[in-house]
């Protein structure tokens, strides 16, 4: 039985028209006279923004691919707890609303024989809190969310190709049936400075653990910012907000994890009788290029990721992922 909650959430990220009417709520709020400010060129105490709204897409066929990790929407609320902050740091918490698309390599197969990993979509509230001091940040969430039919993922992702991509939608046979998941994450970011500005490099590492019915994993980050960028607590590197400098740099990412349980090809953690299910690869790579752009109160981040198989017989997969964000 899946909770009446997390069923709304269906019908309140708007299924077949969930990307053009993420844009219309996120450019209603954008112009509203209440949020509008007067953009800046530096940071001033008694203007700074303590609200973001985001919209975020992924997808690879703008990588020239379409199979597995299809796509992603995700809409995001950020607030800056400015009364609970102590001297030097920054605390937010987050509201992100994501539908996932996750599909076989041959999206045409209609026998699930020929398929190399199940169709599955995912539909969930992640709620987060964290924390940023010096050159440390702490970052906490709790993910809710379906999975199978009532994510709307089949249905969204028909309307898209017939919309966008002109071709002829998948499939999805032999789905994953509807499970409702609970997922805890966890992780510590750690950075250093090794050159200044105006043309600064800085690397860090970045430890998370995942626990729940979705994701089970351990997984360990590098990554190095080059170019203009602030220090982490006002950086949007961090997903900080509070601060309208401008900022302009690029960054580059590896990912080790060691996966203990993925539901998105094995099922939910806590019992799963899908007709199609397969084992996860427990060791995963990731490597990624991000370009960051802040200007006033508008962020911009293009970002490609290239993920190492995630299970016996599937292939190396790629993806884009555009975001836009606004503070106010």
């Amino acid at each position: 039985m899946i909770p009446k909650f997390l069923t709304s959430l269906k019908t309140l990220f708007g299924l077949y028209g969930s990307l053009p009417l993420g844009y219309l709520l996120l450019v209603t709020l954008i112009n509203n006279p209440l949020y509008s400010q007067t953009i800046t060129t530096g940071t001033r105490r008694n203007n700074e923004p303590n609200h973001q709204l985001s919209l975020q897409h992924d997808n690879d066929f703008f990588a020239l691919s379409d199979r597995y990790y299809s796509s992603g929407l995700f809409l995001s609320y950020t607030r800056r707890l400015s009364t609970w902050e102590k001297g030097d740091e920054n605390q937010q918490i987050t509201l992100k609303l994501g539908q996932e698309v996750y599909t076989p390599a041959d999206i045409k197969a209609r026998e699930i024989s020929e398929q190399d990993r199940p169709y599955v979509g995912f539909l969930g509230l992640r709620t987060g809190w964290s924390r940023v001091k010096e050159n440390q940040a702490v970052d906490v969430s709790l993910l809710l969310g379906i999975a199978g039919n009532n994510s709307g993922a089949g249905g969204f992702q028909r309307w898209y190709h017939k919309i966008f991509v002109v071709s002829d939608p998948p499939v999805w046979t032999g789905e994953m049936n509807n499970t409702a998941h609970a997922n805890l994450y966890v992780d510590y970011y750690r950075e250093w400075t090794l050159a200044p500005l105006p043309f600064s490099v800085r690397t860090g590492i970045q430890p998370e653990l995942a626990f729940g019915t979705r994701d089970q994993y351990g997984q360990l980050t590098w990554i190095s910012y080059f170019g203009r960028r602030d220090p982490l607590r006002s950086s949007m590197a961090h997903h900080r907000i509070g601060a309208t400098s401008r900022e302009i740099y690029f960054s580059l990412r590896a990912d080790y994890r060691y996966v203990a349980h993925n539901a998105m090809l094995e099922g939910n953690a806590a019992g799963d009788d899908s007709i199609f299910l397969i084992d996860a690869l427990k060791h995963l790579f990731t490597a990624g290029l991000d370009v960051h752009h802040r200007f006033g109160q508008n962020e911009y981040r293009f970002g490609y990721r290239i993920l190492t198989p995630e299970a016996k017989g599937t292939r190396a997969h790629k993806y884009v992922s555009l975001t836009y964000a606004r503070n106010f």
